[in-house]
């Protein structure tokens, strides 16, 4: 268990601030936009008409992407000192394998509620400028980007989502392996590329959430088993 926790936090201190700059990044665009927003609306303006001006879609696919090549990058080219970390703690490549994808699992739950926080901000400002009963819940169920960002007891749009959030980490752990045996990591980029066209579904979208979760699984299963299979065998060499 030391050995794990060990190379969890070797991916922890690799990824941490520059996940935080990332988040950063969104959060003041995201506020820069919205406040441009918000004073060149003349009179009344309903929360919607705000957080459209706002285009908080476009930030948050910007930083996802950053994102993503964050957490692929990492483990490509460990320096000398975490590559001697690793021959130190005699840790397996399976063991290497999966503390990353943790570690990424864990930097796309937060970065989903960093944007989430970031909207519900903006819901508050907004709600002390004019006061409206429930207007922060009717606004996630009104925009579709909202909604399957966060939304609320949908149960179809949450298990998609987390769906998603899996096979990402998975399959963007596997991006190192791919690299350091020379081969093209298309799984990351089909899938991200898919995340990006189809996150944004209408409410009560089932088929749409059923078709994103077995494509997006089906992609990523072919490429961490293949990637399974070699670490095992490297393993055992």
């Amino acid at each position: 268990m030391k050995g794990y926790l060990s190379v969890l936090m070797l991916f922890v201190r690799s990824t941490f601030y520059r996940f935080l700059l990332i988040v950063f990044a969104m959060a003041v665009v995201e506020s820069i936009f919205f406040t441009i927003a918000i004073r060149s609306v003349e009179g009344y303006f309903g929360l919607d008409t705000v957080l459209i001006a706002t285009r908080p879609q476009i930030v948050f696919a910007v930083c996802f992407l950053l994102l993503c090549a964050l957490m692929c990058l990492t483990g490509c080219g460990f320096g000398s000192k975490q590559g001697y970390t690793l021959s130190r703690l005699r840790v397996s490549n399976r063991t290497v394998f999966l503390c990353q994808a943790v570690n990424n699992a864990g930097l796309l739950f937060l970065f989903w509620a960093a944007q989430v926080g970031v909207i519900l901000v903006f819901c508050g400002i907004y709600a002390s400028l004019h006061p409206q009963p429930q207007a922060t819940m009717l606004v996630f169920y009104s925009n579709n980007f909202l909604h399957s960002l966060f939304p609320l007891a949908e149960k179809g749009h949450l298990v998609c989502n987390a769906v998603l959030l899996i096979v990402l980490a998975l399959t963007s752990a596997c991006f190192p392996i791919h690299v350091r045996r020379g081969t093209r990591p298309i799984a990351i980029f089909v899938i991200a590329l898919i995340c990006i066209l189809f996150f944004i579904r209408e409410k009560g979208a089932v088929i749409s959430n059923i078709a994103l979760s077995i494509t997006t699984v089906s992609i990523s299963a072919f490429a961490v088993i293949d990637v399974l299979r070699e670490v095992y065998d490297e393993d055992l060499s």
